[in-house]
């Protein structure tokens, strides 16, 4: 029979698991530049084309008959009425409406709306807009609702 130190030798006593390797860590800041660089690249002629469209939508909305009407009715608490209000507008001028150009047309205006609230209004809201290769484009329920929105004023 073991004696009690050898009892308690058995106890305390845990085979212990090979650690494996660390990798070794890139610094944050050569990550973030490699990021902000792969960026870049990409957005640059996005951006371009986004200031483009954005710079087409104010100039239709000032062209609009109704553009006082239309800009009282995109500074309601309305999510989705701001986000089809440049659908409305670009419906002629053949231009790609991301939600980072709605986001920027109402910044334009004065109107914060940040572009994930865009883009959630409009895949909540089934119908009001549809997809296509240039992008979301308004449909015939999107512009009654706009247009009735305006007649509200």
């Amino acid at each position: 029979m073991p004696t009690k130190k050898q009892a308690q030798s058995k106890k305390t006593a845990r085979p212990t698991r090979a650690k494996a390797p660390k990798r070794a860590a890139r610094p944050a800041a050569k990550k973030a530049a490699t990021k902000r660089g792969a960026a870049t690249k990409r957005n640059g002629a996005s951006r371009a084309a986004t200031a483009e469209a954005v710079k087409q939508l104010v100039d239709a909305l000032q062209n609009h008959p109704q553009q006082k009407d239309i800009v009282s009715a995109g500074q309601q608490k309305d999510q989705l009425l701001r986000s089809l209000i440049p659908l409305y507008l670009a419906r002629s001028l053949g231009v790609e409406v991301t939600s980072g150009t709605t986001s920027r047309f109402w910044s334009k205006l004065g109107v914060s709306y940040a572009a994930p609230n865009a883009a959630k209004a409009l895949r909540i809201h089934t119908g009001y807009a549809s997809e296509t290769k240039k992008g979301k484009t308004i449909t015939a329920k999107g512009i009654r609702y706009v247009e009735d929105a305006i007649a509200r004023g």
